[in-house]
């Protein structure tokens, strides 16, 4: 009997914390960010560039910076970094899937993916892909002739992957593929855009239009991926979700 009673204690304890879990990512939420969330922070952004342009006080210009979607520092910037190590973790949590149900070399592009994702949380925190820049180019998209060294990783990968998107689930890989070239096609097409008027007009503020619809279409992208992960987890009857430790204590 007493081993019964530890036993009820024991599994009645994580029902004394029920705010404990902060924050459960789902589909459905993850489509209002997309519909919702997304626009919101564009049009947030144009209007805090807009107040720097007319230009205000130290409090004013720091306060803005910190709602500007091409602002490293910023709020959206930190959405995009949770998003993509989030994309990262479903990745892995997809290869542990996937390897207890059958052991096969298409697994190993489920720990490629998680490594890419994460590399790119990374540098979207630290910008490193900026100091990588082809000289030949630097007249044409004016510091943003990483482009042309992005370019070619991303065909390379892209090549590389055609067996990892022939594989099955198909519908994952196509949902998975359309979120991928959403975010490339803001950061390489947009970007270069932007670049290439940078050159010819300067940091106006139409460029500023520019940059916002770049570093929207690239949260656009990596929040795709992540629906696409979570519907599939929900099918496989797993979820993503951030607790508070210290409600654990």
């Amino acid at each position: 009997m007493s081993d019964l009673a530890e036993s009820d204690v024991r599994h009645s304890e994580p029902d004394e914390h029920p705010k404990a879990c902060a924050l459960r990512l789902s589909p459905r939420r993850m489509r209002y960010f997309i519909v919702f969330g997304i626009p919101a922070l564009a049009l947030l952004s144009v209007a805090m560039s807009a107040i720097k342009v007319e230009g205000g006080n130290f409090i004013v210009n720091e306060l803005a910076d910190r709602f500007i979607l091409n602002n490293e520092f910023s709020i959206p910037t930190l959405i995009s970094i949770v998003l993509m190590f989030v994309a990262s973790q479903l990745c892995a949590l997809n290869y542990l899937y996937y390897r207890r149900l059958r052991r096969t070399p298409i697994n190993a592009y489920w720990v490629l993916s998680s490594l890419i994702l994460l590399a790119m949380a990374y540098d979207e925190s630290a910008q490193i892909h900026e100091s990588l820049r082809w000289s030949l180019f630097d007249n044409i998209l004016n510091g943003q002739s990483w482009i042309f060294v992005g370019a070619p990783i991303v065909v390379v990968l892209g090549l590389l992957s055609i067996p990892f998107l022939l594989s099955p689930p198909r519908r994952l890989k196509v949902e998975l593929l359309m979120g991928a070239t959403i975010f490339v096609f803001g950061a390489l097409v947009i970007e270069g855009v932007g670049g290439l008027y940078k050159v010819g007009f300067g940091m106006d503020f139409v460029y500023v239009l520019i940059s916002v619809a770049e570093e929207a279409t690239e949260l656009t992208g990596i929040s795709y991926v992540n629906l696409a992960l979570l519907n599939h987890a929900a099918q496989k009857g797993l979820s993503v979700t951030f607790c508070d430790p210290a409600g654990r204590e």
